[in-house]
């Protein structure tokens, strides 16, 4: 059989944490070293299942300093693709270990940065760390290498990133957490699994992307002067007005009400309008967990169409937000910037 090879990349995470005081009940989880989790995985040291029977090489890298991922930033996306970037013609497929917070952000932020990729990216982690007698951490990380190294499986590459978690694959960019406690962690509302990992693998192959073409690259280009607003009853608008004042806006993410709603006061009407004219570009998102922004609709979100407001249609909050300073990153036309973000680019947005 020939040989698969698979890049693992350790970044922190649920998964490889232990209490800080082992004595103490309530101690607070802290990160333990790849080589403390690799003991409870006895299937990929060298001389097990993967490695053994489906010849499986395995590179490691974890993070210099491991992080929940609360603390990652957009920083730390550019260091994972570049690691990735580095390794791309030697390895198969790609695993990055992650914390669950923000594991919709980093898959939406690589999706865009990859350009042309031609193989499986693969985020993956768990609710309990993997030290727990009930952990959900082998099982996800075991259906990841699976993905990843799918040529090993006799499986279909699955070329995008993704989140592997619960038994279901999903697209990355399209994937929001939705619990702190369920090992079904992660959800899709609007567009369905890429696979279903069960007694087999079921491969959704009508959902994935179409083959990339040209040569694969990175484009680490992102704006970070993006600015996410909730709307809520009782929201005053002077406090976006000081945002607004300031003028270090370039991107203004808006969750609104619905389909697109949001109060339709001459107030932050005004506030909009000034946040165009200093050249501010305003992209309304949906609260609701399933369905998108349709402007129009109602008159309560019709009156922001001649301001300029886009509409954000069915993209996660965590893909707009990554859309957003991905493409502000490339120094784009105004009219080019609204194309690109109202395009569906990476499968991230329903056309």
């Amino acid at each position: 059989m020939e040989k698969t090879k698979v890049f693992v990349l350790y970044t922190g995470g649920t998964i490889g944490m232990a209490p800080k005081n082992s004595t103490e009940n309530d101690s607070p989880l802290v990160p333990q070293s790849w080589e403390q989790l690799q003991q409870y995985m006895p299937s990929i040291h060298p001389d097990g299942y993967f490695s053994k029977v489906r010849n499986i090489e395995f590179e490691y890298e974890s993070f210099t300093e491991l992080l929940d991922s609360s603390q990652l930033d957009i920083t730390h996306w550019v260091q994972m693709a570049e690691a990735i970037e580095s390794r791309y013609d030697d390895f198969d497929g790609f695993i990055i270990i992650h914390g669950t917070d923000t594991m919709a952000y980093t898959a939406s932020g690589l999706s865009f940065i990859f350009q042309n990729l031609a193989k499986p990216v693969v985020l993956t982690g768990s609710q309990l760390p993997i030290s727990h007698s009930r952990t959900d951490a082998i099982m996800n990380f075991s259906n990841a290498i699976h993905i990843a190294g799918a040529k090993a499986f006799g499986l279909q590459p699955i070329k995008e990133v993704t989140v592997c978690f619960n038994d279901t694959l999903l697209r990355g960019n399209r994937c929001t957490k939705a619990s702190t406690n369920v090992f079904e962690g992660f959800v899709s509302p609007d567009y369905p699994p890429l696979a279903e990992l069960e007694e087999s693998i079921k491969i959704k192959t009508r959902n994935l992307l179409p083959e990339a073409s040209g040569a694969f690259s990175i484009n680490t280009k992102l704006n970070p002067n993006v600015i996410v607003l909730t709307l809520f009853p009782g929201f005053k608008v002077s406090h976006l007005q000081k945002l607004i004042d300031d003028d270090e806006i370039d991107g203004l993410i808006i969750k609104t009400y619905g389909s697109g709603n949001a109060p339709c006061t001459a107030e932050f009407i005004d506030c909009l309008q000034q946040a165009k004219r200093q050249g501010t570009t305003i992209l309304f998102t949906t609260q609701c967990l399933q369905g998108g922004v349709k402007l129009g609709k109602y008159a309560a979100s019709d009156v922001f169409r001649p301001i300029g407001v886009i509409s954000g249609g069915d993209l996660t909050n965590e893909a707009a937000l990554a859309k957003m300073m991905w493409v502000l990153g490339q120094n784009l036309q105004t009219n080019e910037v609204e194309i690109q973000l109202q395009s569906d680019l990476r499968g991230e947005v329903s056309s």
